[in-house]
């Protein structure tokens, strides 16, 4: 069976991978031109995932129109700023196909998430399902056990993307909570800078244990008024994927806040990172959504500070530990 995947980042070749182990053929578009022809000399991402070879039951191709229509399954892992552009190329060519969508964040001007950006640009309702959880591209690739929830609102979409991605070493459980998954996977980004800087600064560990808890505060409380499930963030779009964020090595995201906390400027930072941080550019919605709903996110709003309105990030700590007392919330 055919499968087209939009993107050729790390993550959306680790799932190409991981779709051809199921026996798939995959079509994987690839947006640098360059890009393309370095995958059919050498079968190897060398841009964003050096070290596998990719099999003979990957294709490549720069056509979009041509990657679409060669499948009814589509697989999107754009960044979130490059989706609606993307989508905008042949949008009619997305109508009628189920579609699994990899990508997490907001879009930084609508606020919508990327199911809703979907749906936006193709002016039709699309059967799309969305896929989270603790799993760093490269440990996919490398055959790691990872696993994953497949969210859509008809449950019976979910469970197709889980039979045609789920194997012994990634395990994907479905949910029907596409809001809850997907802000989960979009806000961990968020906090994983946060969890970088305390890294950065050398807080410790009981200043990370009680962040990470905090943080996932807000994201339930954001969640809870958008109309998610709570069990949904306590696991593995929310609480799993958040805690992998927050601590694991290879996260773009919390890197970029030990490079903030070592005085590094924000914007010199993502200029210097071949692969997307996401949480870059996920931090200007989420906190323009709180905003406009009213939700106390008080650490969304430093880190939004700190990244687009150049706070100090040691003055931003000492005003979140100042803050006033209070009932801890669940």
């Amino acid at each position: 069976m055919n499968v087209a995947v939009i993107g050729a980042g790390a993550w959306g070749t680790a799932f190409a991978l991981q779709l051809a182990a199921n026996g798939h053929k995959v079509i994987l578009w690839v947006y640098e031109p360059e890009l393309v022809r370095s995958l059919r000399d050498t079968r190897e991402n060398t841009y964003y995932l050096p070290g596998f070879r990719l099999p003979e039951g990957i294709e490549f191709t720069d056509d979009l129109r041509a990657a679409v229509e060669s499948s009814y399954d589509i697989v999107i892992a754009t960044p979130s700023f490059a989706l609606r552009p993307t989508l905008r190329k042949v949008p009619l060519s997305f109508t009628g196909r189920r579609m699994l969508v990899l990508t997490k964040g907001l879009e930084r001007k609508t606020l919508l998430r990327m199911t809703q950006v979907i749906e936006d640009v193709t002016g039709t309702s699309i059967s799309c399902a969305v896929l989270s959880g603790p799993s760093f591209a490269t440990e996919v690739a490398g055959r790691h056990f990872t696993s994953v929830v497949i969210a859509a609102s008809v449950k019976e979409l979910a469970q197709y993307f889980q039979k045609i991605s789920h194997s012994d070493r990634f395990r994907v459980y479905t949910s029907q909570d596409v809001v809850g998954v997907e802000l989960g996977g979009s806000l961990k980004n968020v906090m994983a800078i946060g969890a970088g800087i305390i890294q950065g600064l050398g807080l410790g560990y009981n200043a990370l244990a009680a962040y990470i808890t905090r943080a996932l505060a807000e994201i339930k409380r954001l969640g809870k008024k958008l109309g998610a499930h709570e069990t949904t963030f306590m696991g593995l779009s929310g609480m799993g994927d958040l805690i992998l964020t927050c601590t694991g090595p290879l996260s773009r995201n919390r890197m970029f806040g030990v490079e903030l906390a070592g005085g590094r400027a924000p914007r010199e930072v993502i200029a210097s990172q071949k692969s997307v941080v996401e949480g870059f550019y996920t931090i200007e919605a989420a906190y323009r959504f709180s905003k406009s709903l009213r939700v106390d996110m008080p650490v969304t709003e430093e880190l939004y500070r700190i990244v687009y309105g150049g706070k100090d990030v040691r003055t931003s700590f000492d005003d979140i530990i100042r803050r006033d007392t209070k009932e801890e919330d669940a």
